[in-house]
């Protein structure tokens, strides 16, 4: 077997966005006195809802196009990256186990839990063949049976992945590398549950950012290709068409280099979907107001137009540069929150569960109504896990920058995560009320999972 010293894998980022889906969305006189207060009054009431109704309408209208562009840009990159790919000399050979050692020797099987994501044992066989699960969990993520994904790994041979629960009798059957080839697979992973392959993927090859070949990874997450020995940018989106830039050596932790077999475990990032960033001042002011990503990440899309940075005006009711009810942006970013406490709510649930829980959080008003109108009609599945994220899990992911620093914030994300085990099991999380002092500001956003 050829032997590959080491490789340099570097993915490639760029954005993909889909608001609010996919993964990357406000006197004359005594005797007239009365009836002048009833008019101003309603005057007032009048200008109040138009400028809400203006807000709202902006903001729709603008998600609207963006998503729009959005998706015109994505084809046209798309379109490109297919031109490109007519170009691309292709590195695929044919797989063909003629000849090779068919049964696995000396298996491993990392059990992990199947939510956690901790490692509960590591178990071995002999050879290929069948293999009874009853690992135990001290806390299963369902709160009942454990569940596991296992990774199965043998010198030689693809790994394979498996789903099971307790008592499963998984069938352990690996297919061989094929020598004088570069074999290899690729796994996304997830930060607590499980991984799952890059399949049918098309991959693209660079060396010192030059073009030199591209691939196709079958529907495992597998490839053999013809690459002689080197370091090389893998440049690929994965199902979400989200893009990555991750540097890959035989060193990093989520690279294994093994004789002819590279393996990727590729962490998968997480879309902040649709914060909406409200600011109270006291008064009139004008700030700027920026994001940083800590861990990796970017904006991939804003209203309005987020650039370097936003630049507003914000009266003392919200409103701002005149039209806007709040700021919006979305992000890609490392999918680094927690995942151990949280709520179990039914669909038929969640209105009234959303209502009762913003307010707990300190949010009112409009600001409940526009979390609202946004997610309900998008959460249509059956059952929905929904974690909490506060300021303590989001700050050293996406940082919040204000040059007038506020007196009070408040920034919140569900990360929501549909379930087909609609059974409370969660630990819920305690909630610390939010009180609004002096210059106020609350974010309210999604993470789809």
């Amino acid at each position: 077997m050829r032997r590959f010293m080491f490789f340099a894998m570097i993915f490639a980022g760029f954005m993909l966005v889909s608001c609010g889906n996919e993964v990357n969305t406000v006197s004359d006189n005594e005797g007239t006195n009365d009836e002048s207060v009833n008019d101003d009054e309603t005057s007032d009431e009048i200008n109040d809802e138009t400028t809400d109704e203006i807000s709202d309408e902006t903001v729709d209208e603008t998600v609207d196009e963006i998503t729009d562009e959005t998706v015109d840009e994505s084809q046209d990159e798309q379109n490109d990256e297919d031109t490109d790919s007519g170009e691309c000399k292709n590195l695929n050979v044919k797989y063909d186990s003629t000849g090779l050692e068919l049964i696995a020797k000396d298996i491993s099987l990392a059990v992990h839990s199947n939510g956690w994501g901790d490692l509960l044992e590591t178990l071995t066989m002999e050879t290929e063949g069948s293999k009874l699960l009853e690992v135990p969990e001290e806390n299963p993520y369902d709160g009942g049976t454990p569940s596991y994904f296992v990774y199965e790994t043998a010198e030689g041979f693809f790994t394979e992945t498996d789903y099971a629960v307790f008592g499963d009798t998984i069938n352990v059957d690996l297919d061989p590398v094929m020598p004088e080839h570069l074999n290899g697979a690729i796994f996304m992973i997830q930060y607590y549950f499980g991984p799952y392959t890059l399949y049918d993927a098309d991959v693209k090859v660079y060396k010192d950012n030059s073009l030199v070949g591209c691939f196709k990874t079958d529907g495992n997450g597998r490839f053999v290709i013809d690459l002689p020995d080197g370091d090389y940018t893998f440049a690929f989106k994965d199902q979400d068409g989200s893009y990555y830039d991750e540097e890959i050596t035989e060193y990093n932790e989520n690279v294994t280099v093994n004789s002819n077999y590279v393996e990727l475990r590729v962490p998968a990032e997480a879309q902040m979907a649709k914060p909406n960033i409200y600011l109270y001042p006291e008064e009139t002011v004008y700030l700027d107001i920026t994001l940083d990503f800590p861990q990796g990440g970017h904006v991939t899309t804003s209203i309005p137009e987020y650039g370097t940075g936003w630049n507003v005006r914000v009266e003392s009711d919200g409103t701002i540069d005149g039209k806007y009810g709040y700021l919006f942006y979305e992000s890609q970013n490392p999918d680094v929150f927690q995942y151990r406490n949280g709520w179990t709510v039914e669909n038929g649930d969640l209105e009234e569960f959303f209502r009762i829980n913003l307010s707990a959080y300190g949010f009112a008003g409009r600001e409940i109504e526009d979390f609202i109108e946004w997610w309900i009609p998008r959460l249509d599945g059956g059952c929905y896990n929904i974690y909490p994220q506060t300021a303590a899990e989001i700050d050293p992911v996406v940082k919040l920058n204000i040059s007038i620093e506020p007196d009070s914030v408040q920034r919140l994300s569900y990360a929501v995560k549909e379930t087909s085990t609609c059974v409370a099991h969660l630990e819920e999380p305690v909630i610390e009320p939010f009180v609004r002092e002096g210059f106020s500001v609350l974010e309210w956003g999604v993470i789809l999972r």
